[in-house]
């Protein structure tokens, strides 16, 4: 997968010889960008289809809506899907892609920090299903990725801190440095300086794209992009992805599992605490009752990282360094989660 700048869209087109795109979006990106976008395209013939925006929207009944409306335009094998919007647009596009007509290529335009760094990246596409996140999916590459920063301006403050979660996560587990850029630049982050956002996004991508190049289809290296995720994904899914949106779920979950790397002697007071204190200025942590800790744990077991019985958590071990673990004790993660220690 190759990463342009928005610029080279046209060249692009022209030089793979597009006959028709099929623009998958949403209602806030269609309103902001649209015409924006397709100042970029040129004379290219182009259909558009318009998603509701939101998590809770990532469903098996909108995949077939697009299904039926692709069926109803007769498109065909030549078109491109264009995958443009944040990471559900990009999930619902890249998994339509990947499955209709038994494969379309298609490319990301993706317009959120999170999408920007994470979820356009990688290759996995899929939607929620009977309360548990991406449990189904393919994994399907884009051909190209075109970035634009300047998509980040609009965003509100929750979606640039969904955002964060992820470049967080990824100094946390490749690039300690990048750790401390972000930490350091957080009042630049959310006044979204442009320079600022373009530094932390390419590095960003750089990290995630050489971990998948090393581990396309997430046998192994690649679990390590899970920080965060097993405690993260049960709370947004114990919250009807309603709560707390993904970038929520990893920060949070990040603290969750900081302590646990703690309590196991894995990483230092040192570090935990400096994490901490990063992670819960941003968003602070949520102490669980019992039967929501239950609950939780059950989420947990359904998570597709686990192999059998045990839940998989990848943990830290050193400053921007994490390993993943196969057996964590199920008291701990109850310990955790009552949440006494904050």
């Amino acid at each position: 997968m190759d990463k342009y700048n928005l610029s080279k869209l046209n060249e692009y087109l022209i030089k793979t010889s597009i006959d028709r795109l099929y623009i998958i979006t949403d209602e806030v990106v269609n309103r902001l960008y649209m015409d924006y976008l397709k100042s970029f395209i040129g004379d290219i013939d182009q259909y558009v289809y318009i998603l509701p925006s939101g998590e809770e929207n990532k469903t098996i009944d909108n995949i077939l809506s697009i299904y039926d409306d692709l069926i109803e335009k007769n498109i065909d094998r030549k078109t491109l899907i264009v995958s443009f919007g944040g990471g559900v647009v990009g999930d619902v596009a890249g998994f339509v892609a990947s499955t209709y007509k038994r494969g379309l290529n298609y490319i990301q335009i993706p317009t959120t920090l999170l999408a920007q760094v994470d979820s356009s990246i990688g290759g996995k596409t899929g939607f929620d299903y009977k309360g548990f996140k991406n449990i189904i999916g393919s994994f399907y590459f884009p051909e190209a990725i075109f970035i634009d920063v300047s998509f980040l301006k609009s965003l509100p403050y929750r979606e640039v801190v969904c955002g964060l979660g992820e470049v967080l996560k990824y100094g946390l587990i490749a690039d300690y440095s990048l750790f401390q850029f972000t930490k350091d630049n957080l009042k630049y982050i959310y006044n979204k300086d442009l320079d600022i956002l373009m530094s932390i996004v390419d590095r960003s991508i750089a990290i995630k794209q050489d971990i998948v190049t090393k581990d396309r289809y997430d046998r192994g290296l690649r679990n390590i992009l899970n920080l965060g995720h097993t405690i993260g994904h049960s709370i947004e899914a114990y919250y009807n992805f309603s709560k707390y949106n993904h970038g929520e779920g990893v920060i949070l979950g990040m603290m969750y599992e900081f302590y646990m790397a703690w309590e196991l002697d894995l990483i230092d007071r040192n570090y935990f605490k400096e994490v901490y204190n990063i992670l819960s200025s941003i968003l602070y942590p949520i102490s669980f009752k019992q039967k929501e800790i239950e609950d939780l744990i059950h989420i947990m077991k359904n998570d597709k990282k686990n192999i059998g019985d045990s839940i998989v958590f990848v943990l830290p071990v050193d400053r921007g360094k994490v390993d993943v673990f196969y057996h964590v004790e199920e008291d701990l993660i109850i310990k955790t989660l009552k949440g006494d220690w904050f």
